[in-house]
């Protein structure tokens, strides 16, 4: 296993890629891409027009002159359409990666991770894809996690409620044994109507207390108790 700096116009979206099954050639299976996921390709699109990279190398297998890409198809189609947008497969997405590439520095060359061997590809995929499969997988990051990397980084960019009504319950003293589920609370109160009933609002990405502290830390308690 090697990684090299390979030029993008040798890299070949896999036609049989598992996200969507074989199909007759490139353009297809960048057509396919968009079919299912348009709303996350065009997503990830403007990301890397913005970063100008890719940080992930793709997987890739050297095949007759060309390398094809075992992982990282959707980054790839993606590059590959910024540096070309007349291969977008409809004349909106042709404008929209018009538009990206117009405003944006494309890489024409990123490096690879290169594998010859099917078998050690398989494996790869096993694991990045197949789940956690009891810790031989990526474990995906829990809410905490994502919210301890926010705060680390300065990145958040919305309100975790479920944390902060934790942070708040915590220094009332009225927080229930072990941790709130935050995905859960979150979606209890994601509606501000009821955020407002208990005592608190987020609207402005603030979290704030719009009843009596004490009214409020004793309504948000009763909410975590089961039953």
């Amino acid at each position: 296993m090697i990684f090299e700096q390979l030029n993008i116009d040798i890299l070949r979206v896999n036609r049989a890629n598992d996200r969507h099954g074989e199909v007759g050639s490139e353009d297809l299976a960048i057509a396919e891409l968009f079919r299912l996921h348009e709303s996350r390709m065009r997503n990830l699109a403007a990301d890397i027009a913005a970063v100008g990279t890719v940080f992930d190398p793709p997987l890739v297998r050297p095949f007759e002159g060309v390398y094809v890409v075992f992982d990282g198809n959707r980054r790839i189609t993606c590059l590959k359409l910024l540096l070309d947008p007349k291969r977008a497969p409809s004349p909106e997405l042709r404008l929209y990666f018009e538009e990206l590439a117009n405003k944006a520095e494309i890489p024409e060359a990123l490096t690879c991770q290169i594998e010859e061997n099917q078998k050690v590809i398989n494996q790869i995929l096993f694991r990045r894809h197949t789940g956690s499969q009891g810790g031989v997988g990526q474990i995906d990051w829990n809410d905490r996690a994502k919210l301890n990397f926010s705060e680390r980084t300065g990145q958040s960019s919305k309100i975790n409620v479920g944390a902060e009504v934790e942070h708040l319950l915590g220094n009332a003293k009225k927080l229930p044994d072990g941790n709130i589920p935050w995905s859960t609370m979150s979606r209890l109160l994601s509606s501000e109507e009821f955020r407002n009933r208990v005592g608190i609002s987020a609207t402005g990405r603030k979290f704030k207390l719009i009843h009596d502290h004490e009214a409020v830390t004793k309504a948000l308690s009763r909410c975590l108790v089961p039953g």
